[in-house]
């Protein structure tokens, strides 16, 4: 919510304790979810290069848990940060393998890929 009224700077701490509480409880899809979740703060802020950091990290856990909807997340954040990095080719790469989870999995935000893709976007 601060992250969408522009308070990136709340947002990044309230994440980052989200994310220290999901470590000391030992709940890694929680783990997963918060990266991804500080990932997007991090993209929104303007910081590519620390979201790319956070959604791989989210990418690993959502792999080692079996969590494929975090996997979906943590690949599309990857593709929105390879793209503000200017690595276009690989975020079209992590994009098609969202949009095969999110499809797979029947989910809503398989949509968003595709509506970016058709509207030009590089997917």
């Amino acid at each position: 919510m601060y992250s969408r009224q522009g308070c990136h700077d709340q947002a990044l701490d309230h994440a980052t304790q989200a994310l220290d509480i999901a470590r000391q409880i030992g709940h890694r899809h929680l783990e997963a979810a918060t990266l991804n979740s500080l990932g997007e703060v991090r993209r929104a802020a303007g910081q590519p290069d620390a979201a790319l950091s956070n959604h791989r990290a989210a990418l690993v856990l959502a792999h080692e848990t079996n969590d494929r909807d975090e996997q979906a997340r943590a690949l599309d954040g990857i593709a929105h940060a390879l793209r503000a990095t200017g690595a276009v080719d690989e975020a079209r790469q992590h994009w098609q393998e969202a949009l095969a989870i999110y499809t797979d999995l029947d989910l809503p935000e398989a949509g968003s890929i595709r509506a970016h893709r058709s509207s030009g976007g590089a997917v």
